[in-house]
């Protein structure tokens, strides 16, 4: 079994605009483009021009819509925002994207990686699997990761889940089976360095809800001997080195963590090697840090630079030390 982590850009807009696929095919001689149309993309593309497949804000109250449709409690009815997005997920065909190489850079990587070492068809998300998709808070970031969500899914909407933030009081109970949760991080797409301190943040809750926190009476998702997959390509450039810290954090606390990159026209992934930290050092250094600020340097500083840096006689939290503060909050005390 496992938790997939996958970061989810606008790749997928690229097929909405066009409504086909651009097959290269490249020669001693020349290079030449085909076309390859897909069921369904005519479609998408004209409701891409028309409403943005449910997301033009224009015409939409998006967040209340996506929250009906997906949100945590909306599986108690059959909205009618869900009924909305089960019809446009049939005129689209969009139950057969994720098995369609270049759709989008995010299925492909996903398609690729969980059929290595399996022989016939790749089933991408398993039904004892579980996958968080990590959406920007942005309108076309959004429509793509939850149509991203949807066609990992296989077209059945009722598998799919929208959590539109994440902060210390956030709590969730491990979904069933196969469910494909959207994560909205804020400043996935940083552009200022308060975005990148948000962005680490809020993926040190989600790394905390995976594994548990019993000082906080937090459950963990996962299960026992269950592996976290972080797939690093697609999605936004800027995010890469923020999920590379995230899973070297948590294979530091003991949890089965693996990352793999997916280079451009490559037929199999390569595994990202992850350094562990000591979780006790990481504890003793952080353990003086009150709201990000320290009134000294730590004694070994190992992590200077890192977690923290110099600020006069003391210290501030990096965008990285922000996030691992939240994760190894356990450690923090003792530094046991």
């Amino acid at each position: 079994m496992t938790v997939h982590v996958v970061s989810v850009g606008v790749s997928l807009k690229n097929f909405f605009e066009r409504g086909y696929l651009e097959r290269r095919k490249e020669t001693t001689h020349e290079s030449t483009t085909t076309r390859e149309n897909i069921p369904g993309g005519s479609e998408a593309k004209r409701r891409w021009k028309e409403d943005k497949l449910g997301f033009d804000k224009r015409i939409y109250n998006v967040d209340d819509k996506l929250i009906d449709a997906f949100g945590l409690e909306s599986g108690i009815t059959n909205t009618r925002a869900l009924d909305f997005f089960r019809e446009i997920t049939v005129d689209v065909q969009a139950k057969n994207w994720h098995a369609k190489e270049g759709i989008s850079a995010e299925l492909d990587t996903i398609r690729i990686i969980t059929s290595q070492g399996r022989t016939g068809t790749s089933q991408g998300i398993k039904e004892n699997d579980l996958a968080f998709l990590l959406s920007s808070d942005t309108e076309e970031g959004l429509a793509c990761a939850i149509w991203t969500a949807i066609a990992l899914a296989e077209g059945d909407v009722e598998r799919v889940l929208y959590l539109p933030e994440i902060d210390d009081h956030t709590r969730l109970v491990r979904p069933t089976q196969g469910q494909v949760i959207v994560l909205r991080i804020n400043g996935l797409n940083a552009q200022r360095g308060n975005e990148f301190t948000d962005a680490m943040k809020e993926l040190g809750y989600l790394a905390r809800l995976l594994i548990g926190n019993t000082g906080q009476r937090i459950d963990p998702i996962l299960e026992p001997e269950e592996r976290v997959l972080f797939h690093l390509s697609g999605g936004y450039r800027a995010t890469i080195p923020y999920l590379i810290e995230v899973a070297k954090w948590l294979r530091s606390l003991d949890c089965n963590t693996q990352a793999h990159i997916l280079p451009e026209r490559a037929e199999e992934a390569l595994s990202i090697p992850l350094l562990r930290l000591d979780p006790r050092q990481v504890g003793l250094e952080l353990t003086d840090f009150k709201k990000g600020q320290a009134p000294a340097l730590p004694e070994k500083a190992s992590l200077e630079g890192y977690a923290y840096e110099q600020v006069g006689k003391g210290a501030k939290l990096t965008a990285f030390g922000q996030g691992m503060k939240i994760l190894f909050e356990q450690h923090l005390v003792s530094g046991r």
